[in-house]
């Protein structure tokens, strides 16, 4: 149980993070940006709204713990990307960080991406443990950027 509550905590910190370096990104500059950001931020919600329809409501969750009764999904944009709302808070975050750079944007990008980094390892050392299935089936996946990684 202590190791359940440790991974719980861990979880939930990665999430904190995450969600600050959000929030940082947001509020730390103008939202006045040039087109090309504009287009990359619409990029990363489309992402975003794609992913949530290609998952289904009942896997959705914040957490990288799986939802109780969670499926693994290869539909949608999940035939190309493990975790495309990751790779949707990333391109949403470069839109801001490059559009109208900040210090406090560039930190809160680096420190995102290495958080989500962090998140993805996690999060699939759980699917594995709940789906021992899970690396053969998203063999040929990307986990974040197709034809990158």
């Amino acid at each position: 149980m202590e190791d359940r509550t440790r991974n719980d905590r861990k979880g939930s910190f990665l999430v904190l993070v995450q969600f600050a370096c959000i929030a940082v990104l947001a509020l730390a500059g103008s939202w006045v940006l040039p087109w090309w950001s504009w287009m990359l931020f619409v990029l990363g919600l489309a992402v975003l709204g794609w992913a949530a329809v290609s998952l289904g409501v009942a896997n959705i969750t914040a957490l990288p713990e799986p939802t109780g009764g969670n499926t693994l999904s290869k539909r949608g944009i999940y035939r190309y990307v493990r975790h495309p709302m990751y790779l949707s808070v990333l391109l949403c975050g470069a839109a801001l960080a490059f559009g109208a750079p900040t210090l406090l944007r560039w930190v809160a990008l680096v420190v995102v991406g290495i958080d989500l980094v962090i998140k993805i390892r996690y999060e699939e050392a759980r699917l594995t443990a709940r789906h021992p299935d899970y690396p053969e089936l998203m063999q040929g996946v990307a986990r974040l950027l197709p034809g990158v990684w």
